[in-house]
C-alpha cells in the first residue's frame, strides 16, 4: 500500500479496535484533569479531616501499627506483650516490645508503608500511623476517576466515579484506619489501570504494524500469526504494582491471575478483529507468551523483594530455623536452595495454614454473600461510656466507627451488576468484562473460604469495581454509554437498517413510476473535488477524492454538540454515520469489543500517531437524543438514531468498494468514538444529579459513624436500618 493508504487503513483499524483516531481535544483533556483534581480534593477532606481521632488503637491497628513501628525503628517485627501494650505505645513508649520476633501472617510491605507515616509524623498520634492509608485512599479515588474516564469516554461519568468512591463509607473508614486492606485495594487498582493502558498501547501498535506491513487486498495481514509485540511497558508496570499488592496481602495474587487471563483474551480478540488467519494461535504465541513474560516474572520478583528486610536481618521470624532443625536431626526441605530460601518457604507454609484454617468465632464475622449488600459491617470503635465526655447534649452519648458502606452506592451497584452481566454475556462489551474481572479478582475468591473467619471490610478491595458497575448503569440510563468500538457501532447500525428494510413496504421497484436511487443527488457530491487527479501522484492510487472538512474545523459547543463551518453540510457527518458507511467489508468483525479513551495522549508510539495531527473529536448532535423515526418509534441507541438520520449518505457508498479504498475515502471524517463533555438532555442531568444528591445526603447522614464523632445514642439508633448493623 502507499503511505496514504496505510495511514487511512491504520485509522480504520484503530477504530475497529476501539481506539480514537484523533488526539484528545484540549477542552476534554482539561476538564478530565479538573474532574480528577476535584474528586481528589473531596477525598482529601474525607480522609484527613480529624484523622488523629480517636487517639487510641482501632480494631486491627493493634497489629499493623506496632509492626510498622518495629520495622522502621528496629528493622524487624518485634513481639509486643502485656495487656497495656497499646496504651503504652500510644503514650510514645515501646517498653512492651520484646527482643523476640513476632509471628505475623502478612508480608512486610504494607507494614513498612504504615511505619513510614510514623517516621514522619511520630508514633504518639493517630495522624502518624494512619497517614499512609489516608494518602492511599486519595490516590485510589483519583485513579478511579482516570479509569472511568478511559472506559466511558465521559467527563461527568468520570467525575461521578471518583465522587462516589470519595464519599463511600467503606473507602473512608479503611482510609482512616492503619491497617492493610486499603493499601491492597490501591495497588491492585493501580495495576488494573496499567492493564487498561496496556490494552490501548498494544492495540495501537498492532494497528500500526498491520497497516504498514504486508496485507491482502482486503487489508488482512499476510502473516499467519500476525505481528508480535514484545515491548509492553504498561504490562510491566501492572506486574510491578500487583506484585507490590501481593507484598501487602496475598489476596492480590488473584488479581494477577484474573487480569492475566483478561489480557490474553483481549489480545486474542484484537488479532481476530484484525483478520489474522491464525488468530487463536497468534493469541497464544505472539500475544500470550510475551504478555506472560512481561507480567508474571516482575510480579514475582517484586513480591520476593518485599521481603528484603527479612533477608537482611537475622532476627526476623523463622530466621535460623534451618540450622535449628539440623541440630535436632530433622530434615530441612529445600535446603539445597540455601537456608534463607528454605526458611522463607517454611514461613510461607505456616502462613498458609493460618489463613486457610482460621475459623474462630467473632462477633462481626460475615460471609461473602453479605458484602455486596453491606449486611454485616464491623464496628471498628466503640469505647465504654465512662471514657466519653458527655458533651453531645443528650442523656447518653456514644462514639462509634462503623465500616458500613454508603447504602445508595452499594445497593444501587448491586442492582447495576445485573445490567453489567447482561452486557458482558449478551453483547460481549469489554467494559462490562473489565468490571467483572475486578469482582472476579477481589471478591469471588472469598467464596472458597466460606466458614472461615472473614469480615465485610475486606470489600474495600473491590469497592472500585462496585462504583464502576454503578457508573455503567448510569451511563446506560442516560444514553451516555456509547458503543465500545467501531465494530459494535456497525453492528448496531446494521441491525437498525435491517429492521427498517423489513418493515418498509413502500419500496418501489425501478420502472414503476417512482424515482430510483440513480435519480437522486449523491450526498457525497458536495465533498467531491473538481481538481483532476494526477496519475503520477503515488498517494492517489485511483481512489475517489473526497474533500472532507478537516477535523480541526469541528468544535464542541457549550451544550456538548458539534458545530462546524456553515455551508459544508456537516449535519450528515455524525461519527457513527461514518462508521455505518463502511459497515460491510471483508474483515471479520465478529463480536469483538475493544477499548478506547486517552489520558491526554494516545498510547501508540510516535510513529503511529504522527499522521493524526491535533484534531478535535466530533460529538454526536444533541438534537438527535431522544428522537423518533418517521414511524414514531423511539430510537434508544445513539448508533441507531444516527444511522437512521444518515441512511441516505450511507447508501452513497458502493458496498462492493475495496475496504482500503473506502478507508482512504473516509480518512478525514469525524472520530467515531468521541468523548462526552456534558450530558445532552435535561433528563440525563436529572438522573445524574439525583443519584449524586442521594448518595451525598446519605454520606452526610453517616459521616458521624464513619469518623467516630460523639453523638446521642438515639441518633446512633437511627442508623441501624438492618439487624446486622448494630
Amino acid at each position: 500500500m502507499s503511505e496514504r493508504q496505510s495511514r487511512a487503513w491504520e485509522s480504520e483499524l484503530r477504530s475497529r479496535l476501539g481506539l480514537p483516531t484523533s488526539t484528545l481535544p484540549a477542552q476534554i483533556r482539561l476538564w478530565g484533569w479538573i474532574a480528577t483534581a476535584v474528586t481528589g480534593f473531596i477525598a482529601l477532606v474525607t480522609r484527613f479531616w480529624g484523622l488523629s481521632h480517636p487517639h487510641q488503637m482501632v480494631f486491627d491497628e493493634t497489629y499493623y501499627v506496632k509492626a510498622g513501628y518495629s520495622f522502621v525503628v528496629h528493622g524487624y517485627e518485634r513481639n509486643w506483650v502485656g495487656e497495656n501494650a497499646d496504651e503504652m505505645f500510644v503514650q510514645g513508649t515501646d517498653a512492651a516490645a520484646e527482643l523476640a520476633a513476632d509471628y505475623v501472617v502478612h508480608p512486610p510491605l504494607g507494614k513498612w508503608l504504615i511505619g513510614f507515616g510514623q517516621a514522619i509524623f511520630g508514633t504518639d498520634n493517630g495522624f502518624g500511623w494512619r497517614f499512609t492509608t489516608a494518602v492511599a485512599g486519595i490516590i485510589g479515588v483519583m485513579l478511579l476517576t482516570r479509569i472511568a474516564f478511559r472506559m466511558f469516554r465521559s467527563v461527568p461519568l468520570a467525575f461521578l466515579a471518583g465522587f462516589f468512591m470519595a464519599i463511600d463509607g467503606v473507602g473512608i473508614v479503611l482510609s482512616r484506619t492503619g491497617i492493610l486492606d486499603n493499601l491492597l485495594a490501591t495497588f491492585v487498582m493501580a495495576g488494573f489501570w496499567a492493564v487498561l493502558r496496556d490494552r490501548d498501547a498494544t492495540r495501537a501498535k498492532l494497528a500500526h504494524r498491520v497497516a504498514h506491513g504486508p496485507v491482502s487486498k482486503s487489508g488482512k495481514p499476510l502473516s499467519y500469526l500476525g505481528p508480535i509485540i514484545l515491548w509492553r511497558p504498561w504490562l510491566l508496570l501492572a506486574g510491578l504494582l500487583i506484585g507490590m499488592g501481593c507484598g501487602v496481602k496475598w489476596s492480590a495474587a488473584y488479581a494477577l491471575a484474573v487480569f492475566g487471563i483478561l489480557v490474553f483474551c483481549w489480545d486474542t480478540a484484537a488479532r481476530k478483529e484484525l483478520g489474522v488467519k491464525g488468530w487463536f494461535a497468534s493469541g497464544i504465541v505472539t500475544g500470550g507468551v510475551p504478555a506472560f513474560l512481561s507480567f508474571i516474572p516482575i510480579a514475582l520478583v517484586t513480591y520476593v523483594s518485599s521481603w528484603t528486610s527479612w533477608f537482611l536481618d537475622p532476627r526476623g521470624y523463622k530466621r535460623g530455623w534451618a540450622e535449628s532443625q539440623r541440630l535436632i536431626g530433622e530434615e530441612v526441605p529445600f535446603e539445597n536452595l540455601g537456608d534463607p530460601i528454605a526458611e522463607l518457604i517454611e514461613y510461607h507454609r505456616q502462613m498458609w495454614e493460618f489463613h486457610t484454617g482460621l475459623s474462630s468465632e467473632h462477633t462481626y464475622m460475615s460471609q461473602p454473600w453479605d458484602w455486596i449488600f453491606q449486611l454485616r459491617p464491623v464496628n471498628f470503635y466503640w469505647p465504654p461510656e465512662e471514657k466519653l465526655v458527655q458533651d453531645c447534649g443528650a442523656e447518653r452519648c456514644v462514639q462509634a466507627i462503623s465500616s458500613v458502606g454508603n447504602p445508595g452506592i452499594w445497593w444501587l451497584a448491586a442492582v447495576s451488576l445485573i445490567l453489567v452481566l447482561w452486557y458482558a454475556i449478551r453483547k460481549g462489551d469489554w467494559r462490562a468484562w473489565a468490571i467483572l474481572a475486578g469482582y472476579g479478582a477481589m471478591y469471588l475468591p472469598w467464596f472458597n473460604y466460606i466458614g472461615r473467619t472473614v469480615y465485610q471490610f475486606y470489600s474495600v478491595a473491590f469497592l472500585p469495581y462496585v462504583v464502576l458497575a454503578l457508573i455503567f448503569a448510569l451511563a446506560w440510563v442516560t444514553d451516555m454509554l456509547g458503543e465500545p468500538s467501531l465494530a459494535a457501532i456497525r453492528k448496531a447500525a446494521a441491525k437498525r437498517r435491517k429492521k427498517e428494510l423489513d418493515e418498509d413496504w413502500s419500496i418501489a421497484m425501478p420502472g414503476e413510476g417512482k424515482h430510483t436511487q440513480d435519480d437522486e443527488e449523491d450526498p457525497l457530491d458536495r465533498y467531491r473535488t473538481d481538481t483532476p487527479q494526477d496519475p503520477d501522484d503515488p498517494d492517489l492510487d485511483g481512489s475517489p477524492d473526497i474533500d472532507w472538512p478537516n477535523r480541526e474545523d469541528f468544535t464542541l459547543g457549550a451544550d456538548d454538540t458539534t458545530t462546524a463551518p456553515t455551508g459544508q453540510g456537516l449535519e450528515n457527518l455524525d461519527p457513527e454515520a461514518i462508521a455505518h458507511l463502511v459497515a460491510e467489508d471483508d474483515i471479520d468483525g465478529g463480536s469483538t469489543e475493544v477499548t478506547e479513551g486517552q489520558d491526554g495522549t494516545k498510547p501508540s508510539d510516535d510513529k503511529a500517531d504522527s499522521h493524526h495531527g491535533n484534531p478535535v473529536n466530533a460529538q454526536p448532535s444533541a438534537n438527535v437524543a431522544g428522537s423518533e423515526d418517521e414511524n414514531g418509534t423511539a430510537l434508544s441507541s445513539r448508533a441507531e438514531r444516527i444511522a437512521t438520520e444518515n441512511s441516505g449518505l450511507a447508501d452513497s457508498i458502493d458496498p462492493d468498494m475495496d475496504p482500503i479504498e473506502r478507508a482512504v475515502l473516509l480518512e478525514h471524517g469525524p472520530d467515531p468514538l468521541p468523548y462526552t463533555l456534558l450530558p445532552a438532555r435535561k433528563k440525563d442531568w436529572m438522573v445524574l444529579g439525583v443519584t449524586a444528591g442521594l448518595t451525598l445526603a446519605l454520606s452526610i447522614f453517616w459521616w458521624p459513624l464513619w469518623t467516630g464523632m460523639t453523638i446521642p445514642y438515639e441518633f446512633w439508633k437511627m442508623h441501624i436500618w438492618l439487624p446486622g448493623w448494630s
